[in-house]
């Protein structure tokens, strides 16, 4: 008897999350505005980084990241401002934030997108290299 029940429980389920996907499509959810959001994206030189800021300088969102990427997003009409850090360096995490504070105000929005990458087989990686790259993906996130 209990597993009828059971059953019965995950037909239920089943068909509500089915009608509540099928109502999310015809009815999605209005966006958040970003426009004026103070942004600050890790990694925004190159890659997904440097796509993530075209996207929120589309928005007229305040951005941080690298100078060409900077100038690419003036273009677009955001407020753009450079700061490079090297996530793997507390220290400079650290000042670098107070500068943020200071010349911008209080940053809202925080894409951590900053990751490094050696491309070798973990054997012939220098110990240097797997110390950079713990640093920057893992420890970076912390500071």
């Amino acid at each position: 008897m209990k597993i009828i029940l059971d059953l019965l429980l995950l037909l239920l389920i089943i068909i509500y999350s089915y009608l509540e996907s099928l109502v999310k499509v015809f009815i999605p959810r209005r966006r958040k505005s970003v426009a004026g959001e103070i942004v600050l994206i890790t990694g925004a030189g190159h890659g997904i980084g440097r796509q993530t800021a075209y996207e929120f300088a589309k928005q007229k969102s305040r951005l941080h990241g690298v100078e060409e990427t900077a100038a690419e997003c003036r273009k677009l009409g955001a407020t753009t401002h450079v700061f490079v850090v090297d996530c793997s360096n507390r220290g400079e995490i650290y000042s670098s934030v107070n500068q943020v504070k200071k010349e911008v105000g209080d940053v809202t929005i925080v894409v951590n997108n900053a990751g490094t990458v050696y491309p070798a087989d973990l054997l012939s990686t220098k110990d240097e290299e797997i110390t950079k790259t713990f640093e920057v993906n893992i420890l970076g996130h912390f500071w």
